[in-house]
């Protein structure tokens, strides 16, 4: 994934207000967001239009440099307490550890705990990734991401797999990289999106691995 969409998912993920766009473009020394001062100084509930706040991501994603972009990320995110219901991100740029934001590339260990989830399940996990990825991102939901249950059932079956268990779900949420999102009335299942691409690449190995035995 190019960093600049990595910038742009990781700011979706830690950032649910356009006051900390606002902030972190400010600390990043971005001119653009000068023309916000006096509305984001006057009323705490300011917000951007939709074109703005397109505009405000792409000017993060592409104006400052990556350490530059790291540091005000961190020194925003750690103003206050905040509720992530994706606490990690694990990309070819960046990594979070629900804590801080690292230029680091975390790919090699992202795959070997992607492996360990599997064997720990006894490969049940191998369909039910499949399934959600197989998904993505046309079936996933808009608002929420991830997608729904009986569509990942309907997933797998398709692929000839067995459903996982609620210990396997468990397993692969106790590694991160299976996080139930959504709302209560409406719940989704997801795998981050920036981890997609490593998590294929296993199940490749896998399906690879199964057909020589």
């Amino acid at each position: 994934m190019e960093e600049a969409e990595e910038r742009k998912l990781l700011l979706r993920r830690l950032f649910y207000s356009d006051r900390d766009l606002f902030e972190v473009g400010k600390d990043c020394g971005i001119d653009w967001f000068n023309q916000f001062e006096k509305k984001f100084a006057k009323d705490l509930y300011a917000y951007f239009s939709d074109e703005e706040r397109k505009i405000a991501l792409e000017k993060l994603a592409t104006e400052p440099n990556s350490q530059a972009f790291v540091q005000a990320v961190n020194k925003v995110f750690g103003k206050k307490p905040r509720y992530l219901e994706i606490d990690r991100f694990v990309g070819e740029h960046f990594y979070f550890d629900g804590k801080e934001v690292k230029l680091e590339d975390r790919r090699e260990w992202l795959k070997e705990e992607v492996r360990k989830a599997i064997k720990e399940t006894k490969g049940r996990a191998v369909y039910f990734l499949r399934a959600i990825i197989s998904l993505y991102p046309d079936f996933w939901d808009k608002a929420y991401g991830g997608a729904s249950w009986d569509k990942i059932l309907a997933a797998i079956r398709s692929l000839g797999g067995t459903y996982p268990s609620p210990r396997d779900l468990a397993i692969l949420k106790s590694y991160g990289i299976y996080f139930k999102t959504g709302s209560r009335r409406y719940p989704t299942h997801t795998v981050p999106e920036e981890m997609i691409p490593v998590i294929k690449e296993v199940l490749l190995e896998e399906i690879i691995s199964s057909k020589g035995k």
